[in-house]
This record gives C-alpha cells, sequence and structure tokens, in this order.
C-alpha cells in the first residue's frame, strides 16, 4: 500500500520522480536543472562576495609584492615584454573581480554572475602562472603552492556547477603546464614535471569533494521541494491544499485591488457525495475526488488562475482578471468538465452521473478573502437550494 501511494505521488511530483531516478551524473530534468542553478546560485551569493573579497585583498598584496620585488618600474622602462604582459594580467585580473563584486554588490547579472566568476578564476590562474615563471627565470623568490591553492579555491561555493568547476581547474592544471614547457628553462624543467604532477593530483582531489558536495546539495534541493510539495498539496487530488490556496487566493485579491482587475472566487462541491460514497465505497469516492479535481484543474490555464481542495467533497476556485461573464463561461466549462467525466452515480436525486454545484462572488475590490469566501458559500447553498448542478454567481 505504502508503495503504490509512493509511485503515485513521485508520479505527480517532479522532485520526486527525479529524485527516484538518481542523478548520479548531477543533472536533472531540464526544467528542474533550471530550477536548481538559479536557486544554487541565489544561495550561493553571499559565499561568492565572501570567496571575492577575499580574493581582492590578496590580489591587491600580490601587486604591491610585485611592484617590490621586481622593481616594475625600472624594468617597464627598459622595454621587458613579460613584466609589461604580467602587469596587463593583473590589471585586467583586478577589474575582474571589482566588476563580480559590484555585480553582486548592486544586485547586477543575477542570474548570470557565475559567468562574471568563471572569468575571474580562469583569469587569477592564468595570472599566476605566468607571473610564477616570470619570477624563476629571474631567480626570484616565488611559491609554487599558490597554483595548489587556487586549484582548490575553482571548487569554493561561488555558484559554479561541479562540472563548470572542473573545467577551469583542468584548464588552469593545462596552462600552467604548457606556460611553463614554453616559459622556463632545462634548469627548472624537472621542478616544474613535479609542480604539474601535483596540479592535477590537486584537481583530482578537489573534484571528488566537489561532486560529493553538490550530490549532497542536489539531494537536499529535491527533498526540500518534496517536503514543500507534500506540506502544500493535498495527498490525495494532488492539487493544492486549503492552506496553499488560502495563501494564493489573497495574494491575487492584493493584486487585484492593487491592478484593480476582476477577481472571482467561487465554491463547488459534489453533489451528493456522500450518497456515492455510500453506494460505492470509500476508494470509488477517493478515486472520483482525484478525477474531479483534474477536471477542474484542466480548464484554468492562465497563471494567477487557482483550484484547491478545501474540504471533503468541496473545492475553491480563484479567477484571476476575470468580469463576471467571463467568469461564468469559465466557470461553466468546468462543470461541463465534470459531466463529461460521466461517472455514474445511481445514488443521486439530481443527475444519473457526478455533478457539481458552484457558487461564486466578484472582488468588490475592498473585502476580505473570509468575507468572499462567505458571499461564494452563501450562493453554493443557493445552487443546492434551487436544485443542485448549477452555477449561482454574483
Amino acid at each position: 500500500m505504502f508503495a503504490a501511494e509512493t509511485a503515485v505521488q513521485a508520479h505527480h511530483d517532479p522532485y520526486a520522480e527525479q529524485r527516484a531516478r538518481d542523478f548520479r551524473r548531477l543533472r536533472f530534468a531540464p526544467k528542474l536543472e533550471r530550477e536548481f542553478l538559479l536557486h544554487m546560485r541565489a544561495d550561493q551569493r553571499t559565499s561568492t562576495m565572501v570567496c571575492i573579497v577575499t580574493a581582492l585583498g590578496i590580489w591587491l598584496a600580490f601587486i604591491a609584492l610585485d611592484l617590490t620585488r621586481l622593481n616594475t618600474l625600472r624594468e617597464l622602462s627598459a622595454g621587458h615584454r613579460d613584466v609589461e604582459f604580467a602587469m596587463a594580467l593583473r590589471v585586467s585580473t583586478f577589474a575582474a573581480i571589482v566588476a563580480l563584486l559590484y555585480a553582486l554588490l548592486a544586485h547586477r547579472l543575477p542570474r548570470a554572475y557565475h559567468r562574471l566568476s568563471m572569468l575571474v578564476l580562469t583569469l587569477i590562474g592564468m595570472t599566476s602562472a605566468f607571473i610564477a615563471n616570470m619570477y624563476k627565470l629571474r631567480d626570484l623568490p616565488q611559491a609554487d603552492l599558490a597554483q595548489l591553492v587556487i586549484i582548490a579555491a575553482v571548487f569554493l561555493p561561488v555558484g559554479l556547477t561541479f562540472y563548470q568547476s572542473l573545467g577551469i581547474a583542468l584548464f588552469i592544471a593545462v596552462l600552467t603546464t604548457v606556460l611553463g614547457l614554453v616559459m622556463l628553462d632545462e634548469i627548472h624543467m624537472l621542478e616544474h614535471f613535479r609542480l604539474s604532477v601535483l596540479l592535477f593530483f590537486a584537481v583530482f582531489v578537489s573534484a571528488v569533494g566537489a561532486y560529493l558536495r553538490e550530490y549532497a546539495q542536489r539531494d537536499q534541493f529535491l527533498l526540500r521541494r518534496i517536503l514543500h510539495n507534500h506540506a502544500m498539496s493535498d495527498a490525495l487530488t494532488g492539487i493544492d491544499n486549503r492552506r496553499s490556496f488560502e495563501q494564493h487566493a489573497a495574494i491575487a485579491l492584493l493584486q487585484g485591488r492593487r491592478d484593480r482587475v476582476g477577481v472571482v472566487f467561487a465554491v463547488l462541491d459534489i453533489d451528493h457525495f456522500k450518497k456515492y460514497n455510500d453506494r460505492y465505497g470509500h476508494q470509488a469516492g477517493d478515486q472520483a475526488l482525484g478525477r474531479v479535481a483534474a477536471a477542474i484543474a484542466s480548464c484554468l490555464r492562465r497563471p494567477m488562475d487557482m483550484v484547491g481542495r478545501i474540504g471533503g467533497e468541496e473545492f475553491a476556485i480563484v479567477l484571476y482578471g476575470a468580469d463576471t461573464e467571463q467568469a461564468r463561461r469559465m466557470l461553466d466549462s468546468v462543470a461541463r468538465a465534470v459531466a463529461d467525466l460521466a461517472i455514474p452515480h445511481e445514488a443521486s436525486d439530481t443527475a444519473d452521473c457526478v455533478s457539481v454545484s458552484i457558487g461564486a462572488a466578484s472582488f468588490d475590490g475592498s473585502e476580505t478573502l473570509e468575507q468572499l469566501y462567505r458571499r461564494a458559500d452563501l450562493m453554493l447553498y443557493e445552487s443546492k437550494r434551487t436544485g443542485r448542478n448549477r452555477l449561482t454567481l454574483c
């Protein structure tokens, strides 16, 4: 029984379905992947900012060291092209770091700051590799461990996926290796070979940790969405539950009041549903509820329209941006969609098949959700009093 229920939930819940399929390749279905990336990058904005501020301070310290150790002004005046190129790399990287920090502080590029992160990390790796080789050729003190630190930093939470970080880390390791082969003499070649091996080993170790972190992050993302769906949706029908519906309806009224557009609130009740359960059994009643809910939902295609189950056989509908006539047409189509299901109901005093009674009220622009619901409920009572299987709208 539990397994069957879980399978039904997975069918209606894309997050549960994705978790059941697994994601060892760190990829979701396209729509979920986009949602996860937006969530992940928004979640990592603060950590990215911390990393960038730290990088900015370290980079300024490196520039100060270059000015003292290289005697930069004299080297530039002597026309040393490698120093000119090194300083150009330093300045370009500094500009990229500042641009990324500005984008984060000013909330610019909210969905694309990861591209700047990729650029900054690539420039840091490239600049550090070139300047380290330049120091070696001048027999100046330099730290090869800095490249290892940069490889590890690539996998920090700065809005990048595992594959993006891995690509940048491999690029830095390969570039460092190639630059050494091109720039260094034979005296430094053995030392360079050892450094290259260490860099690729650092890529491997860091990548393992990053893979495990992102896998756990994706799993947590799915679990949170699943729990949220369970909390906000009706377990039997799969549509929104009362709490979720009331939150949406309250927002719709506020939006409608601000935009001065029509909002219609409707309450729908399945006719003689107790008799249906008594005649066909509660399992058949549950199935009928699910089919009716799906039929109602199929008629609501506009973004702000919504249906929720608010009681045993009672549903509520919000129609946003609809006047009285539009609402009447849409609610009539809901009633027809339920009738078209042709669910036999021999115990009904109203029709041979399952039918619905609907009461609806147009938002007057000032009343509360509770007041609007009370008016719609009175209209539902009127529909039942006058014979059921009908719509009453005021």
